[in-house]
Order: C-alpha cells, then structure tokens, then sequence
C-alpha cells in the first residue's frame, strides 16, 4: 500500500480550513475499520487514509512545519501502513479505570502469543511491535500487523470464508467473526500494492 509523502500533506492553513469535513470523512473510514472482541480489546486497522490523517493532525497540534520534523512524523506513521497480503492494526485495551486497567494488563502480558486472525480455519499469529512493551510490561496500546501468504490471502477473499479474529489467553478468551461489508473493506489493503 501507498506509503504517505510530504508531498501529500497539506499546508497547515489549507488543512485547518478543510479539517471539519476531512475529520467526518476519516471518522466514516474508521468507523468501516473499529473491530471490537471481547469487552476490553478494540482493533484499529489502519491504512494510507488514517495515517494520512494522523500526520496531519500531529503536525497540526505540534505546529510541525520544518522538513525534519515532518519526515519524523512520516517514518513514524508509515510503518503502520501494511504491506501487500498484509493487514496493520491499531490495538486499544480499553479500560477507564486506571488500576483496573494496570492490573489486567498485568495479567495478560503474554497476549501477543495468543492473538490471532484465523481464515477458514487456519491461524495466522499477530506480529506486535517489540517496542510496545517488554517481559514485565504490556502498553494498552499495541501496533499488530498479520501477513498473510497469498494463498491465505486468495482465501480472506472468498465469498462464505470465514474470518475471525480472536485471543486465546487464559485471562482473555474471546472471538470475532468479520461480517462481509468488514471483510470486504480489509481485503482492500490486503490486495493493494
């Protein structure tokens, strides 16, 4: 997929004039992409369009305008834009409660050898970002990317597939099936160059 360039950002004057309607725009991309499983867990896939928007609005709210800066942005955000037969997600634990949030992430600090995206069946293990945690620490936000082999993609693709993306930790046990206008909206950046 399309990585962003500085040449794609717009200024911050236009960007501000424009930024209402762009924001309910993205809001309605996002929306397509917010997959929750489970009570605690909720999955942002990302693409071109949501790190378009990202970098727009960091270099917005820092005031970011020198080339530097911007390129900083750009190397931080495109690494979360998947790759062809790949997908990349955002991965919020959501917990209001500060202790009770500290206190299951304490728990569930082996969750990323227990994540997975299965496609008819078979189990593709998430591929978290090391720099997200450590051995004695989970962040409650993650960076997961699956990559698929291009058969497994071919597969995601096919009408009546299942999809699910699931946990199989001993403190969070949960799956979600993907419904077709979800897997449709995924398979696009899995096929996309």
């Amino acid at each position: 997929m399309k990585k962003v360039t500085a040449a794609d950002l717009l200024d911050l004057t236009v960007y501000e004039k424009q930024r209402r309607e762009i924001r309910t725009r993205i809001m309605d991309i996002k929306n397509l992409r917010r997959i929750h499983v489970g009570p605690y867990a909720t999955y942002l896939f990302e693409t071109y369009d949501t790190m378009w928007y990202q970098v727009q609005e960091m270099t917005r709210a820092e005031r970011i305008v020198d080339k530097a800066g911007i390129q900083g942005e750009l190397n931080a955000y495109n690494e979360l834009i998947p790759e062809k037969n790949q997908l990349s997600a955002s991965l919020f634990i959501e917990i209001p409660d500060v202790d009770e949030r500290k206190n299951f992430l304490s728990k569930i600090l082996t969750l990323p050898a227990h994540t997975y995206l299965s496609v008819a069946d078979e189990k593709i293990k998430a591929e978290f970002d090391p720099r997200q945690g450590s051995e004695d620490k989970l962040s409650s936000v993650q960076y997961v990317k699956f990559t698929f082999s291009e058969k497994q993609a071919e597969k995601f693709g096919q009408s009546g597939s299942e999809v699910i993306l699931g946990f199989d930790h001993p403190h969070y046990s949960y799956t979600y099936q993907l419904h077709a206008e979800e897997k449709a909206t995924l398979y696009q950046d899995l096929s996309s160059d």
